[in-house]
């Protein structure tokens, strides 16, 4: 089996969650009262796709949306497929764009796949883990800078990973 991997079809957002099906092209918000409400509508439909084109969900703030879709293709000969489109909403602009994100702990731009923070709550909005072995290198290497490059000097190889949580700026 080839899959292009685990994505959430439960976000946390704002004081409720989004629900996402990916082969439906409505995307509900769960509302504490516990009533959907049409969140996302996506067009074209993913049924009139070939091959189907899946929209991903991935990470939201107060001004942006970050998604990405995923094309349903995949060559067994080259061991390659599912491209990815990686973009971002601005409900300010209302515009859509292309995004890359950047851990500002590191010197060398280290990107942030924005797919693989894991939701957790309305207070933390993600997690990621570091793995100390690569921590380690990248402080060895003198790429890690601010308060990740004080926590790496302190590592083993062998050591647990860190894990990086991810809360919005509070702007006010």
């Amino acid at each position: 089996m080839v899959s292009p991997g685990h994505y959430h079809t439960i976000i946390s957002y704002t004081d409720s969650w989004l629900l996402l099906e990916l082969s439906s092209d409505t995307v509900y918000t769960f509302l504490p009262d516990h009533s959907l409400r049409p969140f996302l509508v996506r067009t074209p439909s993913i049924q009139s796709t070939n091959p189907e084109v899946f929209l991903m969900l991935s990470f939201f703030s107060a001004r942006y949306y970050s998604m990405e879709t995923i094309k349903n293709v995949y060559d067994f000969g080259t061991k390659r497929g599912f491209p990815r489109t990686f973009f971002m909403y601005d409900k300010q602009e209302k515009a859509f764009f292309g995004y890359t994100v950047y851990n500002s702990d590191y010197s060398n731009k280290k990107e942030i796949y924005m797919n693989a923070l894991r939701p957790v709550d309305h207070e933390i909005e993600s997690w990621q883990p570091l793995e100390s072995i690569q921590l380690v290198k990248d402080y060895e290497d003198g790429v890690l800078k601010g308060r990740l490059k004080k926590i790496a000097a302190g590592l083993k190889e062998e050591d647990n990973p860190v894990i990086m949580l991810i809360k919005h700026k509070n702007n006010n």
